[in-house]
């Protein structure tokens, strides 16, 4: 049977035996339901209700459909419910990527907080570097943490924050207690973070002009080994200005604004259109989007009190 339309007027039929009772149950006059069965029968090639007197009594064909029928339909009614999701009992489990950027706070943020409201959860997560936002790329995780220009057609995402670069170097460092200049930032020596190539395409864009190119020092695999470098040397780095508030802890640091304007860098965290419509993915970003974007904008708001005043050692 192809006409999937005719499978309601069947079961009225078959449970009511009456032409006349499944026209009212349906909404729908007489001669349109005796149209209904005729279709019915031809689809079936069975009579399905054959005349008894006064009465119609169903086929051995039509006994057989009044069994299997009603949880046909309902299996079919289930299909256009919407999907209720439960985080206490869900055992799925998350790819999520984020750049080095975000590598020293994101799984340990959203574990501590996943942990409390959906036990059996579990997230899978790698850094992203370098990665295109292309179908393939992003299909392969669940959320990707990251710096984005622009966004693909088939990429949601929503915006977490913008943030803008700082110099920062060791407080034992000459320049800390000197202006810091076009010539003093080109003059000095710079720790670069390997994963992290934007920083460096866009300085180098702004030094092109001048004439001026940067002394490396060293490039490291993590913001942790570049802050280990800047604090026993001359040498200093330019970071994101959340950066600074998980290392000012650590390291004594003194942060300056950039002698040159840097374009703002928008982080945001996507996924690709064939979640949009998860229940359980929906549940996950919602969950881990407010931890980013609190943590972040945190982070920016001392990122800015410390380029303005000293960086104290815990």
């Amino acid at each position: 049977m192809n006409n999937y339309k005719l499978l309601r007027p069947l079961l009225s039929l078959l449970q009511t035996r009456n032409l006349t009772l499944s026209a009212h149950q349906l909404n729908v006059t007489q001669s349109a339901m005796s149209r209904s069965l005729l279709q019915i029968r031809e689809a079936f090639d069975d009579p399905i209700l054959i005349r008894e007197g006064q009465n119609f009594i169903l086929t051995q064909r039509g006994e057989e459909l009044l069994i299997e029928l009603p949880g046909i339909l309902t299996t079919l009614d289930s299909l256009y419910l919407t999907e209720t999701f439960n985080p206490a009992s869900c055992k799925r489990r998350f790819h999520l990527a984020y750049t080095s950027f975000l590598s020293s706070i994101t799984s340990a943020l959203i574990c501590s907080e996943l942990e409390k409201v959906s036990p059996d959860l579990s997230i899978d997560c790698q850094l992203w570097q370098g990665q295109s936002l292309s179908d393939d790329e992003m299909k392969k995780v669940d959320l990707v943490a990251s710096i984005a220009d622009t966004i693909p057609e088939n990429i949601y995402g929503k915006k977490l924050i913008e943030d803008s670069y700082v110099a920062v170097m060791s407080k034992s460092c000459t320049l800390a207690n000197e202006p810091l200049t076009l010539e003093s930032y080109v003059r000095s020596k710079h720790v670069l973070v390997r994963s992290i190539t934007n920083i460096t395409k866009q300085v180098d864009k702004v030094m092109q002009p001048t004439g001026y190119e940067r002394k490396v020092l060293a490039n490291v695999p993590s913001f942790f080994d570049a802050f280990k470098v800047i604090d026993t040397t001359e040498a200093i780095i330019t970071v994101p200005r959340h950066i600074i508030a998980e290392y000012c802890n650590i390291f004594d640091l003194k942060v300056k604004p950039l002698p040159f304007k840097l374009e703002t860098h928008p982080y945001y965290l996507l996924w690709h259109a064939k979640y949009q419509n998860d229940p359980e993915h929906k549940w996950f970003r919602e969950f881990c989007f407010p931890l980013l974007k609190n943590y972040l904008e945190t982070a920016i708001e001392k990122g800015q009190q410390l380029t303005l005043s000293k960086v104290p050692r815990a």
